[in-house]
């Protein structure tokens, strides 16, 4: 069975000397965050997913989630261990206090995150939307359900689901075809199926609140393919009483079917009949249109796929730690001529130049990305909260910017990670005894779900980059020139600051190519699009480790760097320079050639 040590020191140094969020007294909630805080929250956490949630992982992968007479039962130790977890309060970290949340800031969910995927990903995915939905409804709901509901979600007492995704439509809301019939006493019939909703139906609590995308027929009773008819409405699995907020009878949702898949097992990915289900529209009471009428779905959206991206974080990270830790007892081969351990007949295979390939890109990558994560998760704060008006825009415009690339480029990444540390064990890797097999199969549903990692692409060049006269792109660039600038006589600097910049230099003429280009060819900037999220998230993550560097080097004002952390973090920012940051010339070559041999070639021909 696979190990898992929760890296609460890596989160305090993020948290404490890169971040240094409690010097942060201007922002709501920093200053609360003293280390006496954040390492007694941290510990108490990793412990509970080391010690809970770990345990159950592989026996709850192998027994699955099973239905028997449209009823879902979990695997064995999952309700015991919600329970714990619910009275923990480790899934409403972040939710304000007035809801009933702990009302820590966004930057302390992050290692929750992290920690659910490499602990639990199928028992997490139960919970996930609890926190989300009920800020969600608590924001937009009628009065009733703030009331009633949204308490019920905070404690988890209930659960919550998005249901989006129809057998014939996906990303692509136009092609939704489940409907919704206003009725006189102010509530709605709702009818379709919904596919792929995870936790759609459990034994973990009694009632689960849906919430689900329908259309509203036109004038004409029609419903047609038009972005304008979709609502979004609160469906429950028992139907509510509004003047007391109690359940009462089965509502008409049933479960028809569970997903056998290729991971997450023991997550209950259900298919969802909705006939004629009682349900409550959600919305902006004070707005119209689509945008009004979509809002309470973005906002889980964007929950979902910042959670989403920090789960590739978690997948490299417990891969890599078992990967090293094979890689140090597992013996083969003779490394070099300085033998590692004389007395015996080979080498750790840790010594051989391929196997530190495969595991200081794991390890680089997964300790930037967190970094990245949650910096981005303290923009989320400041952009809210901020008191300098122009310092929240440009938190808000990284955090647009970035939530597709980190989606999609993390979860990338997290894969090939789990990917390369599965190589590290060789044979044993490809047996499910060792545990990293299933690491790799539940990484791989990252790259798919919350939007796949294609979309995320369309939506940065369609949406994000130029958008805006290009606001957000020049916020993301001139932090970075802004970094280099303040650094630039910083001579034990220049390993990482000259690739930096030269990255920037060499992504900021690609850009400016599919601006141009992209303009005449709208296929030139759609062909282009995956590259440049790509070398995006390469440069983002090259960024943060330039900052981590800055930080290790003045380690007088580090509270959690000893010089065995310094010497760690600037050769993992080092392996990032010197094996990552390269591949932006060839990236951005790609992206300048135009791609006629993908737009071109007649569909048969593929």
């Amino acid at each position: 069975m696979p190990t898992y040590r929760a890296p609460v020191k890596d989160w305090l140094f993020i948290i404490h000397d890169f971040l240094r969020v409690d010097e942060r007294n201007d922002v709501p909630g920093f200053a609360e965050l003293t280390p006496d805080l954040t390492s007694a929250v941290l510990e108490a956490a990793g412990q509970f997913h080391e010690e809970v949630l770990h345990p159950l992982n592989q026996p709850g992968d192998t027994e699955g989630a099973r239905i028997h007479d449209g009823q879902v039962r979990t695997p064995a130790g999952f309700k015991e261990a919600w329970d714990a977890y619910r009275e923990a309060g480790w899934h409403r970290l972040s939710l304000a206090e007035t809801l009933g949340g702990a009302g820590l800031p966004p930057v302390m969910s992050v290692p929750m995150s992290e920690m659910r995927a490499s602990t639990g990903q199928s028992f997490s995915m139960y919970s996930s939307f609890c926190a989300p939905a009920a800020s969600m409804l608590a924001a937009l709901a009628p009065e009733w359900i703030k009331r009633h509901v949204v308490p019920r979600l905070s404690d988890g007492d209930w659960t919550a689901t998005m249901c989006m995704t129809e057998p014939q439509a996906g990303t692509d809301l136009r092609q939704i075809s489940t409907r919704a019939i206003r009725q006189p006493d102010g509530t709605w019939r709702i009818t379709g199926r919904k596919i792929f909703i995870s936790g759609g139906d459990h034994d973990l609590t009694d009632n689960i609140v849906h919430i689900v995308l329908a259309k509203v027929p036109d004038e004409q009773g029609r419903v047609t393919a038009d972005l304008s008819l979709v609502h979004v409405f609160m469906v429950s699995k028992r139907t509510i009483d509004a003047q007391t907020g109690e359940p009462g009878e089965l509502n008409n949702v049933h479960a028809r079917s569970i997903e056998h898949k290729m991971g997450i097992e023991g997550s209950a990915t259900c298919a969802l009949d909705f006939e004629e289900a009682v349900g409550w529209r959600i919305g902006e009471t004070d707005g119209h249109g689509t945008a009004a009428n979509m809002a309470p779905m973005f906002h889980l959206m964007n929950y979902a796929r910042v959670g989403t991206a920090v789960s590739g974080v978690g997948y490299a990270e417990i891969a890599r730690q078992n990967a090293a830790d094979y890689a140090r007892e597992r013996h083969s081969g003779r490394a070099g001529p300085k033998l590692r351990d004389p007395a015996k007949v080979a080498d750790p295979i840790i010594a051989h130049a391929d196997v530190r390939r495969l595991l200081l890109e794991a390890r680089s990558f997964a300790e930037g990305a967190r970094a990245g994560a949650m910096r981005a998760a303290m923009w989320q704060s400041i952009a809210q909260s901020g008191p300098d008006p122009q310092e929240r825009q440009a938190a808000a415009d990284m955090l647009d910017i970035l939530t597709p690339v980190m989606k999609a480029f993390f979860t990338d990444r997290g894969f090939e990670a789990a990917v390369a540390c599965q190589q590290v064990l060789g044979g044993h890797g490809y047996i499910k005894d060792y545990g990293i097999e299933q690491f790799v199969r539940n990484a791989r549903v990252g790259q798919l779900y919350e939007g796949a990692n294609g979309i995320q692409a369309t939506d940065l060049v369609h949406r994000k980059l130029f958008s805006q006269e290009g606001r957000r792109w020049k916020h993301f660039a001139q932090a970075i020139s802004g970094f280099i600038e303040r650094h630039t006589y910083d001579v034990e600097l220049k390993t990482y600051t000259v690739p930096l910049e030269d990255g920037l230099k060499r992504l900021s003429k690609s850009i400016a190519w599919v601006k141009t280009e992209g303009s005449a060819n709208y296929g030139h900037a759609d062909a282009a699009s995956y590259d440049v999220l790509t070398a995006m998230g390469i440069l983002y993550v090259g960024w943060t480790w330039c900052e981590i560097a800055a930080t290790v080097l003045e380690n007088s004002k580090c509270r959690y760097v000893d010089e065995m952390t310094r010497a760690t973090k600037l050769a993992l920012a080092k392996t990032w320079m010197e094996r990552q940051m390269p591949l932006l010339e060839a990236i951005c070559r790609r992206i300048e050639c135009g791609n006629d041999s993908l737009l071109s070639v007649p569909d048969d021909w593929i």
